[in-house]
């Protein structure tokens, strides 16, 4: 980034400008010179990693809504009623919140495919409501609510490290 060697530079300005004064003075402001350059490496690098976010975003593989103009999702056991928003497993209806919808939504518009960590919160998150650190307290429901007390198994694993698949 360009702006980090006129930042660089500025602050070499600095430390030049504040040799000449007394040794104790010197020392204090190469202190704050050194605790700004901290803070700023940690905001360039929170800017990198949001560029990379967003070029991830803009050429994800993962699909987003190809399904939205299909009424009826299938994913091995689990069925889908886009329109009505209700989901099945093996016939039988499976009550789920709007988050838990919109998990297994993305989950089985991707059936077979692995859908990252990063896709399924930015996707299944309206509100903040899923984050990293309880998303898999969601999916955990999810699958409890998929699997009780049912023959044909919802077949939804974890990759881990990686993110969930839903097999058809």
């Amino acid at each position: 980034m360009e702006g980090t060697e006129k930042v660089s530079s500025r602050l070499q300005l600095i430390r030049r400008d504040q040799a000449g004064s007394g040794p104790s003075q010197s020392r204090g402001c190469e202190a704050m010179l050194s605790v700004l350059g901290g803070k700023l490496q940690v905001l360039i690098d929170h800017v990198v990693q949001l560029e990379d976010r967003i070029h991830y975003m803009e050429s994800s593989p993962v699909q987003e809504a190809a399904a939205e103009s299909d009424d009826i999702i299938m994913a091995g056991a689990v069925r889908i009623d886009h329109a009505a928003r209700r989901v099945f497993v093996s016939n039988m209806e499976v009550p789920l919140s709007p988050t838990e919808y919109r998990l297994i939504y993305q989950l089985a518009v991707n059936s077979g495919k692995v859908v990252l960590h990063r896709d399924l919160l930015r996707r299944a998150s309206v509100h903040g409501e899923v984050n990293p650190d309880n998303l898999k307290v969601y999916i955990g429901r999810l699958r409890a609510k998929l699997n009780h007390g049912r023959k044909a198994k919802c077949d939804l694993k974890a990759v881990r490290g990686v993110g969930y698949r839903l097999s058809a």
